[in-house]
């Protein structure tokens, strides 16, 4: 590399150090094991080194020495946090490095930026920009042992990233006291995969290591479902005077300082908020079912099992459908401060007006969402508030997922253009360009949309689907030939054969509609048969053969309560005795009800530690940093003649 690549590579630092985003560290509340040099003096450690890089090289021409210093200096961006330049630096040298040593440290550099960098952003891991398979082939080049440290500190967070808790607790378990950009608080990073990882694991790690033995006994208090609130904050507090010199007890993790703050009582009165007249009225009924008959399910577990517990007072309050006002008088702040819990409201205009009463000592089980902006009194609170809510965006998000994992590249989006359907379209289409963005250095990937066939009847379907596969192309090239030549000419149809899957957005009657319309327009010179994914929106459960038959090959994302397994189950043949075969959407919104009771019995647990979850009638619940209560839905398969689960919960 010629004096000019060096000045290039210099310049460019020297500009982007007045204007470089400073990255964040990867974990909060560090526990500061020995005393650093400040982060402006390491940044101008690297400025030197940059000044010695380009003397030496002017002086003596050695490319190994320039090399050297240059990966100090990039060592030293990275120490003040500035990884952006420390990717700059190793970017230009990296082609020119011939040393082994020199090779693996700018790969060891390259590699913890690229996670402190994904760390700052706050993206999920699909958003990851170096995909970890590209990671884990860094790693497999680094065996210096000057390296082996910080090397396995980076296998456990990328074990971590795989979601592998058992492999990335036990690494890291052995590396607290590692030298490694990424262990500003081993701890608390241990902490948190330690919770996610399996009970034999947590068993063999407390038993191999005195430390996690700590560990593992906090997280038996943290998980016991046997303890209410109350036993578990005072079980917490005795932890903590048995092992007071402990790095968890010293800095406790967020989550349980924050459950430690809250003035937590014993629940005795519950009210639950639903509009039980007026437009919505059939909704509030559904919902007031579920919690209905999730209560009674719980008097008769204590009947049962525990004839001493307490049995808390159940009290619904008609909030009306005007979205302006609510029905009932009692519903003021007086009046529902007496309340331990509220389950409720629907509306999100009611949610807002209920927020405004800011009842300080309530926990509530809101039944909608809010914008984001609107949440900043959570935290100040102490107590327990979390949005549980059915929203079809999250369902678009999950089906995106579902299809990137399944290697569907290019799908069409079909709609019937209602409001709903929009929504989730929107949602789809973010999450999709996010999730194929990703690890691409294709200026134009973030542009590409999945084509949208929208349709009105079944004559716009049909020339909507053939359009966008291009069939009415063929066959205007085939009308073509046949007025050009005197003879018959014989032909068939054919369709783009790059489109792998359909995303269909519409109601139930409208999907039946579908597969019949795609397999005419396949071309008979393949044997490939083409996905359909839904959402809940597309799918209803009471379906005949011919439905069956109709909606072969749908993929479809819906609540374990409506899938075969919980169909057959002795709760879900109450509900269709009692309710007369009810459709779908009452079966939702009845296991929506069902599911906001059993969360307001475990809510203390499900919103302060994260890696809790209830198993509910309305999917995997967990509570994540906005207190969304995030459903993760099952898939399910309809075949020839059954509908067969393909992903269970």
């Amino acid at each position: 590399m010629n004096q000019l690549k060096l000045a290039s590579i210099l310049l460019s630092v020297f500009i982007l150090s007045s204007c470089a985003t400073k990255v964040e560290k990867v974990v909060t509340a560090p526990i500061t094991k020995v005393e650093k040099p400040s982060k402006e003096l390491v940044v101008s450690n690297a400025e030197l080194s940059l000044q010695r890089a380009e003397e030496q090289w002017q002086r003596n021409g050695d490319i190994n020495q320039r090399n050297q210093l240059l990966l100090e200096a990039a060592q030293d961006f990275q120490t003040g946090e500035q990884c952006v330049r420390s990717d700059i630096i190793v970017a230009n040298i990296e082609p020119f490095l011939t040393k082994p040593f020199q090779k693996q440290y700018a790969t060891l550099l390259k590699a913890e930026c690229s996670l402190i960098e994904h760390y700052a952003s706050g993206n999920s891991v699909e958003l990851l920009k170096t995909p970890i398979d590209t990671m884990i082939s860094w790693l497999s080049t680094i065996n210096e042992p000057a390296f082996t440290n910080r090397k396995e500190v980076l296998i456990a967070h990328v074990a971590a990233l795989h979601q592998r808790w058992d492999l990335a607790s036990s690494v890291l378990a052995q590396q607290l006291n590692a030298d490694s950009p990424l262990n500003n608080a081993p701890e608390h990073n241990l902490w948190e995969w330690f919770l996610k990882s399996s009970k034999q694991n947590k068993q063999t790690l407390a038993n191999q290591n005195g430390l996690m033995q700590a560990y593992y006994s906090l997280a038996n208090i943290i998980e016991d479902e046997a303890l209410n609130d109350v036993s578990r904050q005072q079980a917490i507090a005795f932890w903590q005077e048995r092992h007071p010199s402990h790095p968890l007890s010293v800095e406790l993790p967020v989550d349980i300082q924050r459950y430690m703050e809250q003035n937590i009582t014993k629940v005795e009165k519950i009210a639950v908020l639903l509009p039980l007249s007026g437009r919505v009225q059939a909704q509030g009924d559904a919902i007031k079912q579920g919690i209905m008959s999730a209560f009674f399910y719980r008097l008769q577990d204590i009947q049962q099992n525990n004839p001493g517990a307490p049995i808390p007072q159940l009290t619904f309050i008609d909030t009306g459908s005007d979205s302006t006002r609510f029905k009932s008088d009692e519903i003021n702040a007086e009046s529902l401060g007496q309340y331990d819990v509220i389950i409720g409201p629907l509306l999100r205009d009611h949610v807002n007006m209920i927020k405004d009463l800011r009842l300080p000592e309530s926990m509530f089980v809101y039944l909608n969402r809010t914008n984001n902006q609107d949440r900043g009194e959570i935290e100040e609170t102490g107590v327990a508030k979390v949005y549980f809510a059915l929203a079809p965006e999250d369902e678009a998000i999950q089906l995106a997922n579902l299809m990137h994992s399944k290697q569907v590249e290019t799908p069409i989006l079909i709609s019937n253009d209602s409001s709903i359907s929009r929504r989730m379209i929107d949602a789809f289409n973010q999450q999709w360009l996010a999730l194929n963005s990703v690890g691409t250095d294709d200026p134009f990937a973030a542009t590409r949309l999945p084509k949208i066939v929208t349709f009105t009847d079944n004559k716009s379907l049909r020339i909507g689907i053939t359009d966008a596969l291009d069939v009415l192309q063929s066959q205007q090239r085939i009308s073509q030939m046949s007025r050009l030549s005197s003879e018959v000419v014989h032909s068939v149809t054919r369709n783009r054969r790059d489109v792998d899957a359909f995303v269909v957005f519409a109601q139930p009657q409208e999907v039946e509609l579908l597969n019949p319309i795609i397999e005419a327009s396949i071309s008979l010179f393949t044997e490939d048969t083409l996905p359909v994914f839904a959402t809940s929106y597309s799918y209803q459960h009471q379906l005949n053969k011919n439905s069956i038959r109709d909606l072969r090959n749908l993929v479809f994302v819906d609540m374990p309560f409506l899938m075969p397994e919980q169909r057959r189950q002795a709760l879900a043949k109450e509900v269709d005795s009692i309710w007369n075969n009810p459709p779908s959407t009452f079966l939702r919104l009845f296991a929506f009800g069902f599911d906001a009771f059993q969360f307001s019995e475990q809510m203390q647990q499900l919103a302060f530690f994260s890696h809790t979850e209830l198993s509910g009638m309305s999917g995997k619940l967990s509570v994540n940093a906005d207190r969304e209560v995030v459903r993760q839905l099952p898939s399910a398969l309809i075949a020839e003649e059954e509908i067969t689960q393909t992903n269970a919960l």
